[in-house]
């Protein structure tokens, strides 16, 4: 019942409440709900029932019991905000999907890279840049064009790419996970963020992944950003589009620059001033005009976030191959049988 009261706890987190508002819907006291959910009072049927109508779920939601991977959150990026129960139960989820997504690799036989991707040596500023460049270079991808599915190309070299709910807002102060569990490397993330915020926060915890930085006085969090910055945003190619040096720019040229290689137009000048395109008076300048047109907390034309159908066309050919059960597939994607099934159109091949 140990696992039940975990699951309690979870839920409640979920639905955003506190211990006195669930005791509330269940008549009786935040003391007791917090004992059930440590597992210091026996739960019998008729409790578990109670709890599911109160918190308007499944009994199977209390009853679930997850084989959870220990996981490290070594390279766990997230505000000061957020802590205490919100991250405890991020740290969760996190554990639970990751743990899932690991049992349907294995039970695909899907040949993993054994946490050996390429490393890049990172001593300095320019070590982060110029692994940006190698990188490209070893995926066969061109340092003159931009990067058009990220989660795609990430995910054919065997890296994983998990996206968590952000469920009432608790998580907005999380920017990124990425860890190797189980010698698979794999980088986690929100699923409500617009698409340029995604990208760079992927190719961000790509960094951690990829950059061996051996110097401890080197600001790692920065590498990643000029790592991820040259990633998405080619020295050659933004030379290219912007020229050498510049003392004006059009607002068109931002726009068109940001719908082609899906970053913002906030690391675009950041871009443009650090390979010195621009001053630093026309820099801030700029930021000056977009602070008072509001673009800091939202740009205009935004870009549409990647999508990854990785996990779920796995799950799908598990259970259309008899591997697992429907009910099985269903739980993995949190789905009922009547939308699993009209996702399949109601047909099979």
């Amino acid at each position: 019942m140990k696992e039940v009261g975990k699951n309690l706890k979870r839920i409640r987190l979920l639905k955003n409440l506190s211990l006195k508002e669930a005791g509330l819907l269940l008549n009786m006291s935040a003391p007791a709900v917090s004992k059930y959910e440590k597992g210091e009072i026996n739960l019998d049927s008729q409790k578990i029932i109670e709890f599911a109508n109160a918190y308007n779920v499944k009994v199977l939601d209390l009853l679930k019991s997850y084989n959870v991977l220990e996981m490290k959150f070594s390279a766990f990026r997230k505000k000061q905000r957020l802590k205490g129960e919100n991250l405890e139960l991020l740290k969760e989820i996190i554990q639970n999907k990751v743990s899932d997504y690991l049992e349907v690799v294995e039970l695909n036989q899907i040949k993993t890279t054994n946490g050996k991707i390429k490393k890049y040596t990172c001593n300095n500023e320019i070590d982060a840049e110029l692994a940006a460049e190698e990188f490209r270079k070893n995926y066969k991808l061109s340092i003159n064009q931009p990067i058009s599915d990220l989660i795609n190309i990430l995910e054919n070299i065997g890296i994983l790419i998990i996206e968590i709910d952000n469920t009432n807002g608790k998580f907005s102060d999380f920017d990124g996970l990425s860890e190797i569990v189980k010698d698979v490397p794999l980088i986690v993330l929100l699923n409500d963020i617009d698409g340029e915020r995604q990208r760079f926060t992927i190719a961000h915890e790509l960094g951690h992944l990829v950059l061996n930085i051996k110097d401890n006085n080197l600001n790692e969090e920065k590498m990643c950003n000029k790592f991820a910055s040259n990633l998405l945003m080619p020295k050659e190619a933004v030379i290219n589009e912007f020229g050498m040096s510049r003392n004006n720019l059009s607002f068109y040229e931002l726009r068109a620059f940001k719908n082609e290689y899906k970053v913002s137009m906030a690391a675009i000048i950041y871009r443009l001033k650090e390979l010195n395109i621009i001053s630093e008076y026309l820099y801030k300048k700029i930021n000056i005009s977009f602070s008072s047109k509001g673009y800091k907390k939202h740009e205009p034309y935004p870009i549409e976030p990647e999508k990854s159908y990785q996990f779920k066309r796995l799950v799908h050919k598990l259970e259309v191959d008899n591997i697992i059960s429907l009910n099985k597939a269903c739980e993995l994607l949190g789905m009922t049988i009547n939308e699993y099934n009209d996702e399949d159109n109601n047909y099979r091949y």
